[in-house]
């Protein structure tokens, strides 16, 4: 990365499939280990930051977690000041986010957890614009054919591209990232060379978006972000965030088949039965600026390279190509952020690229373990939910049910939760004796209701576990 020393042994050239983030972070880290990248995107490069086809999620509330946020500013040091100073919108994730979560309204406090917000084309158009001012990275916008092996099958050395509207291309390369995102063809590509297919897992939980910007009403609020998430057995959730352009970017949501209508009085209906009253209060004030979009997300997939015995030389596989998540928690990105670092350590580990992909592959799968977990281990409060369900499920449901719902009152505890769900802490921070105290203890009937966005005293930040 930008702070760190290179490769011992330069690599000559290095291509990435896809410019999604996923591509776009991949391709950040090869320019400091590859004396040329190619960038393989088959959208052309947008002149302004907006949604584009590759991305159909893009219409959508994306969020940056705090790790991925702290990741991106190391790779471009430049990119955070750039997003605020064209309108992206500071929030602490305690004092500004107003999220009705499991029932209850969390504490209101200073978390100390600062990120950005704004929408994914934004972000991308910021990075894309970055990765493309490096001097030994190259954009082309064509669709990959197939690989190109060595004779032995043993290798990839290339790319076949098809470079519309002209024939077939080969396009050599020492190395090969896959971050063609869920619709990779890797494991096909892999296949007709007599290789395995990975193992998949899969949950399914079928969730439809419906997203449209609004012009907020003037007034006083107090808070920036508001969120409401569904607690099983409701299906419903919305977010509400500010972005760039002094807008909010609204999505409504629904799971196992549960869809948001997408006309004016369906849209405001279905934000009318929210549990909590708040997100239609808003929106009846707000003056809607653009049509209703709408992307459905049907499975959490995950594809096990890290279990192959045997892979070609010359390939990785990252990004959605190797796990794609339920959206609705927001992971993604930070995920590929974390993949990008774990690509940059294991290019300085060794010059060997014959053995980079175990390597990598096993670290990525560490880290899509834990996004994994978050983001099933809550799918699997619905019935609905389609997948293998793990041991204990029942019993870790009861556990966090009950930490959620002590988020209302309980600072530190909070704070435990969003320092593992903007992945700084690693899920095994949740289960220390100190935590599982604070989640067991029985408050006094005389505490009284729990005012909804009431502030935690600052000194709660400061008392131990």
């Amino acid at each position: 990365m930008a702070n760190r020393k290179s490769s011992p042994e330069p690599r000559n050239h290095a291509v990435v499939i896809g410019g999604g983030l996923a591509g776009l972070t991949a391709a950040r880290v090869l320019s400091d280990h590859f004396a040329s990248v190619t960038l393989i995107e088959r959208d052309q490069a947008a002149a302004a930051p907006q949604a584009r086809k590759g991305v159909p999620q893009g219409n959508h509330v994306h969020g940056l977690l705090m790790q991925g946020q702290l990741i991106m500013s190391r790779l471009f040091p430049d990119l955070v000041p750039a997003l605020k100073a064209g309108g992206a919108v500071s929030a602490d994730m305690g004092r500004d986010f107003s999220w009705h979560h499991h029932g209850v309204w969390k504490t209101r406090f200073e978390s100390g957890i600062v990120g950005s917000l704004f929408t994914r084309p934004y972000l991308e158009w910021h990075i894309a614009a970055r990765v493309r001012a490096l001097r030994n990275v190259r954009t082309v916008h064509a669709a990959v054919e197939r690989l190109a092996l060595d004779a032995e099958s043993r290798r990839v050395v290339g790319v076949h591209i098809r470079p519309l509207p002209d024939a077939a291309t080969r396009l050599d390369a020492d190395l090969v990232v896959d971050a063609s995102g869920r619709g990779s063809h890797t494991s096909q590509w892999l296949a007709a060379a007599g290789y395995a297919r990975p193992a998949e897992s899969a949950v399914q939980v079928n969730v439809t978006y419906a997203s449209r910007f609004y012009r907020p009403a003037p007034g006083n609020r107090d808070w920036k972000a508001l969120l409401v998430s569904p607690c099983a057995p409701s299906k419903k959730m919305a977010a509400i965030f500010p972005v760039e352009g002094d807008r909010w970017l609204v999505t409504l949501s629904g799971l196992h088949g549960l869809r948001p209508p997408t006309d004016e009085a369906g849209y405001l209906e279905y934000a009318r039965t929210l549990p909590v009253p708040d997100v239609h209060q808003a929106l009846t004030a707000a003056e809607p600026l653009s049509p209703i979009v709408t992307h459905r997300f049907t499975t959490n997939l995950r594809r096990h390279y890290e279990r192959l015995g045997a892979f070609p030389a010359g390939l990785v596989v990252v990004g959605d190509a190797f796990c794609s998540f339920n959206p609705i928690y927001g992971q993604g990105m930070t995920v590929s952020a974390l993949e990008a670092v774990a690509l940059d350590e294991a290019l300085r580990e060794s010059s060997d690229d014959t053995t980079l992909a175990a390597r990598l592959h096993e670290r990525i799968a560490a880290i899509v373990d834990v996004a994994w977990r978050l983001a099933t281990g809550e799918d699997f409060r619905f019935a609905e939910t389609v997948g293998k369900r793990p041991a204990g499920t029942a019993l870790l449901h009861w556990y966090t049910g009950r930490m959620h719902e002590k988020c209302a009152h309980d600072a530190k505890l909070a704070l435990a939760f969003y320092r593992v769900m903007h992945m700084l802490e690693p899920p095994s921070t949740l289960f220390l004796p100190s935590v599982i105290a604070r989640v067991m203890r029985t408050h006094r009937a005389s505490a009284g209701r729990v005012v909804r966005g009431a502030a935690a005293p600052n000194s709660a930040l400061g008392q131990s576990y």
